[in-house]
């Protein structure tokens, strides 16, 4: 409890706090109106994320994070928190959020608080540079503990990668074709219009000219020396009017045997007249002039529908489906029906919706409206909760279901609780007809990020198994009585398997029950290995990702410390990447997805990345590929398949194996966009083409 000070203490500890303030940070007007004094019966707020002075992270997503409230008094409770980040030199407050309650009291985003003063109306910290972060607990006698803070430092921008060739390949022939897939024909002409893929040095590595009006001559010389950036530069050649072409594409294969598009925008040019593109590695088409040698990514003109770009050769990702609101994972029908209008997969949208995506491509509703709460927020931070796990039932056809829910919707402060949910139809797969809760784990509070997440059914038991995140408290993740930061297992039904670890039929029906593993903070992701049979999850960590076998009982010993995500870990990611979902390429499933005999038994990780973050990311916006041995040990990895190379905010979440390929999906809506939650998300596929030659 905090004790009553003496008028006198009083008066010279709110003396020195002043003056350490203005040592601190100065005379600054954005300066916080409170000084350091408090504290009273409270523990001294412990930082746990920034993790360490100095820490680098990610300018849009700042992730800050305390340990639990602590105070000597049992009936003292955490009321709320606030949070501030300052400049360094001169000191100044930039971002605040006052009294903030929830999850948030432990765990707050950017998206959480306000941008002020000097830094009013941004969206995020400025790259490379220092910052300190300060957070203090308000207890329920409305009371305070000292400031603690956290200096840290924010990462370099990313850079668009250019798109560097020497050599097309003149087998399978490039084509220029339109949005109707018609070619796109230049005019003949006496010096006749011509497009060329060019280095910055303009030597040529192939051209379309105009030739008689009904097709074009393509040019394709011998290989550069070695490979340059290229651009695109069309010139309108003699004709006498306007040169106008359509919005259009360039496809080719590059010498690597990797297939390259080019995408244009509409343009209409004069007689005798140029204009430049530069190219990023993703087809995107940036405006250039004749004077530059170096690429310019600053002006886009046209976007690549497709921002990802194979990074191993034979390999090709297409798009096929969109207008998805923030599409979190995949669920194959297992035993899907031949029909264009079979269902093929479900697809969970984070507020609230499933959709089923048939044969042919078309997305309808399977199930709405399954929030029975307002799950809009600020992204990152409290806008990232809802529905998040799917599976089908491969015997039934059911669909499982993982969110969280309100006992009282009305109030958009009250806490969220985790619940399963099972689907069933009478219409083939087409539509939910009925929803029955099979598991409520009320009382136990989740929120943002940390809360229930990937459901699978267990191949050779068939029995459902439950991701849970610890709700932002550490503490349960190891309390066999909580269910969260645990690995669940149940029957269908939603009553524990009586072979569970843990499982006394003698006590009664309870948390203890269901446990499989524990000791987990975010194990948002989880897939099944059919060369050993184990469960394999990645898991989200403060500063360290994990990415682990799953074992019977066993105590991941997640306890609040970054360091506690080494242990039993394969892999681990650090600094962070996110890892989201997980699969396993192999014969068991849909015959390896139609990929090559060398990539079976191999495990596929999307990588998200920092939230919300513009463009490129040296972290995250990935796929990886993990090559395990017979024991679950790692061989080799992380080796990237896909990354994302475009200038919007997309980033990989969903993830699974497909009959006919490697899905995935864009978490947001890539360029365009208002909000985080725009509809507009997509769903990709990863295919493997051949490598031509071999």
């Amino acid at each position: 409890m905090l004790r009553q000070r003496s008028k006198k203490s009083f008066v010279i500890c709110l003396l020195l706090g002043f003056i350490t303030v203005l040592i601190l940070y100065g005379c600054s007007n954005g300066g916080s109106s409170e000084s350091g004094a408090g504290g009273g019966g409270q523990g001294t707020v412990i930082i746990t994320e920034p993790a360490f002075d100095g820490q680098i992270v990610h300018p849009a997503d700042v992730h800050m994070e305390t340990a639990p409230f602590s105070d000597p008094d049992p009936a003292v409770t955490h009321l709320c928190s606030d949070w501030e980040i300052w400049t360094i030199s001169p000191g100044e407050r930039i971002w605040s959020i006052n009294c903030i309650g929830g999850v948030e009291k432990v765990h707050t985003h950017l998206g959480d608080g306000a941008f002020e003063n000097s830094y009013a109306g941004r969206q995020l910290l400025l790259f490379e540079t220092d910052y300190r972060l300060r957070v203090r607990h308000r207890d329920s006698n409305a009371e305070s503990s000292n400031w603690a803070e956290r200096l840290f430092h924010t990462s370099p921008a990313a850079e668009i990668v250019p798109l560097t060739l020497d050599d097309i390949v003149e087998m399978p022939s490039p084509q220029w074709i339109n949005a109707l897939g018609d070619n796109v024909i230049l005019p003949a002409a006496a010096r006749p219009p011509a497009l060329r893929i060019e280095s910055q040095a303009n030597e040529l590595i192939l051209e379309f000219s105009g030739l008689d009006g009904i097709s074009n001559f393509v040019t394709n010389p011998p290989p550069l020396l070695e490979h340059a950036p290229v651009r695109v530069t069309i010139d309108s050649g003699d004709i006498n009017q306007d040169l106008i072409l359509p919005e259009s594409q360039i496809s080719f294969v590059d010498d690597e045997g990797i297939d390259r598009t080019i995408y244009l925008p509409a343009i209409s040019i004069m007689p005798e007249q140029q204009i430049h593109f530069w190219i990023s590695i993703a087809g995107s088409t940036y405006v250039g002039d004749d004077e530059q040698t170096e690429p310019d990514f600053s002006n886009l003109a046209r976007g690549s529908p497709i921002p990802w770009t194979v990074v191993q050769p034979g390999f090709k990702v297409e798009l096929v489906a969109t207008d998805l609101q923030l599409p979190v994972n995949i669920a194959f029908v297992p035993n899907p029906g031949g029909e264009s209008d079979d269902p093929f997969y479900y697809v969970t949208e984070l507020y609230g919706n499933i959709k089923v995506v048939t044969r042919d491509g078309t997305v309808s509703d399977y199930a709405t409206d399954l929030l029975n709460y307002n799950p809009t927020g600020r992204f990152p931070g409290s806008g990232e909760q809802g529905l998040t796990g799917i599976v089908v039932d491969p015997d039934t056809g059911d669909v499982f279901a993982s969110m969280l829910y309100s006992i009282d919707p009305s109030n958009d402060a009250a806490s969220h609780y985790p619940q399963v949910v099972r689907f069933q139809s009478i219409d083939g797969g087409r539509t939910a007809f009925t929803q029955t809760i099979i598991l409520d784990m009320f009382p136990e509070v989740q929120g943002q990020s940390h809360q229930i997440s990937n459901l699978s059914i267990g191949p050779d038991d068939g029995k459902l198994y439950v991701h849970m995140g610890d709700g932002f408290n550490a503490s349960a993740a190891r309390d066999l009585d909580s269910f969260r930061g645990k690995i669940l297992r149940m029957n269908l039904d939603g009553l524990p398997a009586v072979d569970n670890p843990f499982y006394n039929a003698g006590d009664g029906i309870n948390a203890r029950d269901y446990v499989y593993a524990l000791g987990f903070r975010n194990p948002f992701g989880g897939a099944w290995s059919a060369a050993d049979g184990f469960l394999y999850e990645v898991e989200n960590g403060p500063i360290t990702d994990r990415f682990a076998k799953v074992v019977a009982g066993r105590d991941y010993l997640w306890d609040g410390d970054d360091s506690d995500m080494r242990n039993f870990a394969i892999f681990n990611w650090s600094p962070s990447f996110a890892p989201v979902n997980i699969v396993f390429i192999q014969p068991e499933t849909f015959d390896g997805s139609g990929f090559p005999p060398n990539k079976m038994d191999h495990s596929f990780v999307s990588e998200s990345g920092p939230t919300w973050a513009t463009g490129p990311q040296s972290r995250g916006k990935r796929i990886s590929e993990f090559v395990l041995d017979a024991n679950g040990d790692l061989v080799s990895g992380p080796i990237p398949l896909i990354e994302y190379d475009g200038s919007g905010k997309a980033t990989v979440a969903a993830l699974a194996a497909g009959p006919d390929g490697l899905y995935f999906s864009n978490l947001y809506k890539d360029l365009n966009f208002d909000s985080p939650i725009d509809r507009g998300a997509s769903i990709f596929r990863v295919t493997f083409v051949g490598i031509p030659g071999e």
